[in-house]
């Protein structure tokens, strides 16, 4: 019967407190493979369009308009976006000044396409008070920021 020696099997060989694991060295010479690392691209910036509104006439209502008490006012102003964005949903025109006369002070801005011409048109009442009053609107982007020229309705009230 023979003695085997188990030597190489027992934990009494291996350094203390590093269990079964024994970490790779490099032999001789040799140099360590780089793992390619994933770097993503900076982000292309999309430049910032330029939001612009230019008044081109009044429509209807030319200033100083005569109108009873009470009177119901379709006026319409001929406009042209004059930036680089597109006005899409959620662009709006807003009362900047003056009394609202009757009107919503924020209503839809029509869809625009840059260069294209539009028409915005506002429901007013005349007050029942005889008078000289004049309501000043102005265009908003979606983030709130005003933009372009502003565009009124000036009428005498009788």
């Amino acid at each position: 019967m023979g003695v085997f020696l188990l030597a190489g099997c027992t934990r009494s060989l291996l350094p203390r407190n590093e269990g079964f694991f024994l970490a790779p060295t490099l032999a001789g010479g040799s140099n360590p493979i780089p793992l390619e690392t994933f770097t993503a691209l900076p982000a292309s910036p999309t430049p910032p369009c330029d939001n612009n509104l230019v008044f081109l006439r009044d429509i209807t209502v030319p200033d100083g308009t005569v109108f009873s008490p009470g009177d119901s006012i379709e006026k319409s102003w001929e406009v042209r976006n004059e930036g680089s964005c597109a006005w899409i949903r959620g662009y709006s025109i807003q009362l900047q000044d003056g009394p609202a006369l009757g009107a919503i002070d924020r209503q839809a801005l029509p869809e625009a396409q840059p260069g294209e011409t539009v028409v915005i048109t506002v429901q007013f009442t005349a007050p029942n008070e005889p008078g000289h009053y004049r309501s000043l609107w102005k265009a908003f982007e979606l983030g709130g920021e005003p933009f372009g020229v502003g565009f009124y309705i000036d009428i005498v009230v009788e």
